[in-house]
């Protein structure tokens, strides 16, 4: 059974010059943030653009990753805003090609309970659920499909924290936070670890925090969250531009050769870029400045 007690790490989406996935930046991406040391690589997901993919990509995206991390790490897939059809079919597609699991929202139609039960009876489940929205109901919905399933590895909960005290109480499995902005307040709540887009682009930081916070040394975890990780996301969590605000910090990274984000996410901005630049300047992460010039 997959363990994904820890960070585990939302991966970007890289596309090269004529809009294609770039397989190439995804490789290098998914190196730094294993030496980075994550728990797992999650493709697919929300900050990869899913919305913007076509099945195929999707399904291409499982196919590479899975063979190129090759079992360093567990790899898991995201299934957001799909239809019932397009979610089971692609959670049967990472099972036969060898994925760990699946983060998958409910379907935008059908019924949820079912949904998922069919999903865990291919593959490794983590459900998602987008707490502000009020989909999942801990007790009506993940607590009786982790007693009807073995295959249940989580629950990742985004935009309400608090619910994470719920979980907690009623659910034997490991409890994510996947709002980066919250991470730190998650921990002191309980989380058992972090579903992070952030983590692809700080990935030694996100680790470091986890570990203090596990470690009940809050200082040292507040050290990071307030000097590292908190001045990033207050540029990489709000849409539409997160996207794009995440391919700049990659992109100044020297890890993708592209910054471009596919429609309809726009760009970042340049009053946006040029303060993202500075701040980034601030917090000591290292980029490489002859790629500035192309901001």
């Amino acid at each position: 059974m997959v363990d994904l007690n820890g960070v585990n790490c939302l991966l970007m989406t890289p596309f090269d010059e004529n809009g294609k996935v770039d397989f190439n930046s995804l490789a290098t991406v998914t190196d730094y943030v294993i030496k980075g040391g994550v728990n797992s690589v999650v493709g697919n997901g929300k900050i990869g653009e899913f919305e913007v993919l076509t099945q195929a990509e999707r399904r291409e995206i499982i196919d590479m990753l899975v063979s190129y991390v090759g079992g360093k790490v567990p790899v898991g897939f995201g299934i957001i805003n799909a239809t019932y059809e397009e979610g089971v079919s692609l959670s049967k597609y990472a099972a036969a090609s060898g994925a760990d699991f699946v983060m998958s929202r409910p379907p935008v139609d059908g019924d949820i309970n079912s949904y998922f039960t069919e999903i865990a009876d291919e593959i490794a489940l983590m459900p998602y659920d987008q707490g502000t929205r009020g989909e999942l109901s801990i007790k009506e919905d993940i607590l009786p499909l982790c007693e009807k399933s073995e295959n249940i590895v989580g629950l990742k909960i985004s935009g309400n924290p608090d619910k994470i005290i719920e979980a907690k109480e009623l659910l034997d499995v490991p409890v994510l936070c996947g709002w980066d902005l919250m991470s730190l307040l998650a921990y002191e709540m309980g989380s058992d670890g972090v579903i992070s887009g952030s983590a692809c682009l700080v990935p030694e930081d996100e680790v470091e925090m986890y570990k203090y916070s596990k470690a009940n040394n809050w200082n040292a975890a507040r050290e990071i969250y307030y000097t590292k990780v908190l001045p990033l996301l207050n540029y990489c969590t709000f849409d539409p531009f997160a996207y794009s605000v995440c391919k700049y910090v990659l992109y100044w990274k020297g890890l993708i050769k592209t910054k471009d984000v596919r429609l309809p996410n726009p760009d970042a901005g340049e009053q946006r870029v040029a303060e993202l630049y500075e701040m980034l300047k601030i917090i000591g992460i290292d980029i490489k400045d002859d790629l500035i010039l192309n901001r």
